[in-house]
């Protein structure tokens, strides 16, 4: 167990570094990485999805809450939407933990990649409404964070790789669409953590050092030494250049929904 330590301090600089700079939760990188340790530990096959998007969420829980913070101080949040959002986000997340313990996810896996493969070409190219004033409603907001929400929850990742490109097209700047979507990643990751620990097969309680479908060690471990680079990563989101960010983000979400189409199919 103690070989595995190093590697995790590493996966959570490397997830706070993603989760500040992007405003994302970095579940895209924590839940392969789980999948490949929980492999390594040789943990039944048949648990180990759960067991990695479950702990995926716990990480997050104790990493974004510096990132938002940061992005908070730098008037970064949007409060307004976060007011609408939260709640659904909330109840749909834990529902979604409780749905993920019966389904397979392959189907939505090719789902979530086309979704994201459009959510990218929506931010490299900038398309959205020619009126680039925010208009958003109650009803608007609070539907849309239970859809990502219940998505997020099943695969174990933020939100933010969804979020960023909605606020986006709703005409928010760039630097607000991350700050936000950090604050509301922290709500999503919270309630998955609380629905990972209450929903989980009975037979994961025979596994040293899980509780419910989280691996206690990996996220005190990963999510600690993540804190700081979290903070990090906000910084250097807010002093960089609108479109560069915009054109960085698009990027990474193409190799996330490559990814995701090389593990469902190949």
């Amino acid at each position: 167990m103690i070989e595995i330590i190093i590697p995790l301090i590493l996966l959570g600089i490397f997830a706070g570094l993603l989760s500040g700079f992007f405003g994302i939760g970095s579940g895209i990188i924590l839940v392969p990485a789980y999948i490949l340790l929980f492999n390594y530990l040789n943990f039944p096959p048949e648990f180990i999805p759960l067991l990695a998007t479950g702990t995926s969420m716990g990480t997050m829980a104790i990493t974004i809450p510096m990132a938002a913070y940061t992005h908070y101080l730098n008037k970064n949040i949007n409060l307004e939407i976060v007011k609408y959002m939260f709640l659904a986000a909330i109840i749909s997340t834990m529902f979604g933990r409780y749905v993920a313990v019966y389904i397979s996810g392959s189907i939505l896996q090719i789902i979530i990649a086309v979704s994201l493969i459009l959510a990218a070409i929506q931010l490299a190219f900038n398309f959205s409404p020619k009126n680039k004033i925010p208009s958003f409603s109650g009803i608007e907001l609070f539907v849309v964070g239970g859809f990502i929400a219940l998505i997020t929850s099943f695969v174990g990742i933020g939100g933010g790789i969804l979020m960023v490109p909605y606020f986006q097209f709703r005409g928010l700047k760039i630097h607000e669409a991350v700050g936000t979507s950090s604050i509301m990643g922290f709500f999503f990751a919270l309630s998955g953590l609380i629905g990972g620990l209450l929903f989980a097969p009975i037979d994961l309680d025979k596994i040293d050092f899980v509780y419910g479908s989280v691996f206690i060690p990996a996220i005190l471990v990963a999510g600690i030494s993540s804190i700081y680079f979290a903070k990090y990563g906000a910084e250097i989101s807010n002093k960089m250049k609108g479109e560069s960010l915009r054109i960085a983000f698009s990027i990474l979400v193409i190799l996330v929904a490559v990814r995701i189409f090389y593990i469902t199919f190949l």
